[in-house]
């Protein structure tokens, strides 16, 4: 690895621990609402056929036939961000996860991530289908550390959602209980 690789990510890894940390700190009560997951939920949701709609509409008034990111825009914004806060959703309905202390950093990490990557699909794509994109690597950077924020707080959800399961009582009669416990 070249020393330009290195600075670049020792600046990623560095970057992505003062954001944890920050977050961590700064946000006082750490708890995560299940209204605040189906709201995300909804933008996600809305961002999602936006982007289809906008990516149907682009691509037929410029009469572009190539390929296109564009379109990635919207199965990003649906599958990572409306399904994803769908079954944060019914995770925290059933466990302790909302109240777990990884999960208010962990939602503000995902969300910049989603901004960061499906934003740059949207600009990428639009620069594309109107012919005036270039690529350059710093555009790669910023998706990329779109999808390292996404990472992260993937990490830090199963970090929470580990935590919540392990202090979520099981009930005695319930499929989950063990052969143990319902003799």
């Amino acid at each position: 690895m070249s020393v330009g690789r290195n600075r670049g990510f020792l600046l990623t890894v560095v970057s992505v621990r003062v954001l944890v940390t920050v977050m961590s700190t700064k946000l006082k009560e750490y708890a995560v609402s299940p209204l605040s997951l189906y709201r995300s939920a909804v933008v996600y949701l809305a961002a999602g056929l936006a982007a289809g709609l906008y990516y149907r509409t682009l691509t037929h008034s410029q009469n572009f036939e190539g390929t296109t990111v564009l379109g990635l825009a919207h199965t990003h914004f649906l599958a990572l961000g409306f399904i994803v806060s769908l079954a944060l959703l019914a995770l925290a309905r059933t466990t302790g996860l909302a109240g777990q202390r990884w999960m208010r950093p962990a939602m503000w990490t995902y969300h910049a991530g989603m901004v960061l990557t499906a934003g740059m699909l949207v600009v990428k794509g639009t620069g594309q289908v109107l012919g005036w994109w270039v690529d350059r690597p710093m555009y790669a950077g910023i998706s990329g550390m779109g999808h390292i924020f996404l990472t992260v707080a993937l990490a830090m959800v199963m970090v929470a959602l580990r935590r919540a399961l392990m202090t979520t009582p099981v009930a005695v009669d319930s499929p989950a209980a063990p052969a143990v416990a319902r003799a």
